[in-house]
């Protein structure tokens, strides 16, 4: 017997939302999972869907009664859908304009585009006016407890497997940041150094991981994955010089080419290792355009290798500072780029 009301179908206008939202009373807060950042090419894509008079997915709301006497409050917490309506608050707030998108990524409506460039008060009244009214379907819940409410969330995200952070992207963005990444995770060069396992491609682990060093080109080095998110999400819609960071990529693979076969069954296709290889070659090749030769390097590549191969308390010099990059925190920004330095030493002694 359950202690707690059914969900109640119900609907709500939007602008409910935003008058609850004014008064603090809607609780949008990621509590039960970490989704990715969504980017402002589907945040627009959500608008036309109001504008358009398209349907969205219903949204889940947890209805609270806090406090006593004259405090006494209700709040609703929103369970299941806080991006939807997160991305429709801060248009409705002014917070972004509508931006062009691409047909293949988001194939907005014809009504769409002569508004492109305007945020919601700068829209027609009759648009504004949709989006204000435009009912959105919601199940309400009442009396349900914390573990009650998670058991819920875990049912309406329920698949076979649990998705893994790169297969909710994979699934979430659609535009040019993600084809860049996957296109280059096809490179048969992965295969040749065996990098990757079956495991890791049928997970996307290889496309997470390429994206990792294709953002070295971007940005720089990056504190392990906490940045990933946002780049798919900034570059979704619109990746400036895009194809310049494809070209340069493929020039640092071809650059690595040459220490084949030596590579494959290295320890520098340990991901931290290679990590911090991928990143010192790119400096090797900064500014020309002809793949760097590194096939003079192999020999003290192979040395390094070897002592660290010994025992943790022989080490010393280089191969002692590598390794405590590696047993302390490896993917820690600070640490890769130790182990890059000392990579970028090997490389560079001619």
């Amino acid at each position: 017997m359950k202690d707690h009301d059914l969900p109640k179908p119900n609907t709500q206008a939007l602008s409910w939302f935003f008058g609850e939202h004014k008064k603090d009373a809607l609780l949008l807060d990621p509590k039960y999972q970490r989704n990715p950042i969504w980017s402002i090419g589907q945040k627009c894509f959500l608008i036309d869907s109001l504008i358009s008079g398209a349907p969205i997915p219903q949204v889940f709301i947890n209805i609270q009664t806090r406090g006593s006497g004259s405090n006494r409050k209700t709040v609703y917490e929103v369970v299941d859908g806080q991006q939807r309506l997160r991305a429709i608050l801060e248009f409705m707030n002014d917070e972004y304009a509508l931006i062009k998108t691409t047909a293949k990524s988001y194939p907005v409506s014809n009504v769409y585009g002569p508004h492109i460039g305007k945020r919601y008060s700068e829209l027609p009244s009759s648009f504004q006016d949709a989006i204000w009214n435009y009912p959105l379907a919601v199940q309400e819940l009442r009396g349900w407890d914390d573990h009650e409410i998670r058991s819920l969330f875990r049912r309406l995200n329920y698949v076979v497997e649990k998705l893994s952070k790169q297969e909710l992207r994979h699934s979430q963005y659609f535009g040019e940041f993600v084809e860049a990444v996957e296109g280059l995770a096809e490179n048969p060069f992965w295969d040749e150094i065996a990098l990757f396992s079956r495991r890791d491609s049928q997970r996307m682990k290889d496309v997470e991981f390429v994206s990792e060093l294709f953002v070295i080109l971007i940005a720089g080095i990056q504190d392990g994955q906490k940045t990933l998110d946002k780049f798919y999400a900034d570059y979704d819609v619109v990746f400036p010089r895009r194809s310049s960071y494809i070209g340069k990529f493929n020039q640092i693979l071809a650059s690595l080419e040459t220490l084949c076969p030596y590579l494959a069954g290295s320890r520098y296709t340990k991901k931290a290792d290679f990590y911090a290889l991928f990143a010192a070659t790119a400096e090797m090749n900064d500014g020309g355009r002809k793949p760097q030769d590194l096939s003079g390097a192999q020999k003290r590549l192979e040395k390094l290798e070897r002592d660290l191969n010994k025992d943790p308390d022989q080490l010393t010099g280089s191969a002692g500072r590598y390794y405590s990059t590696v047993v302390e925190g490896p993917n820690k920004r600070a640490k890769r780029e130790e182990r890059v330095a000392i990579i970028k030493e090997l490389l560079d002694q001619g």
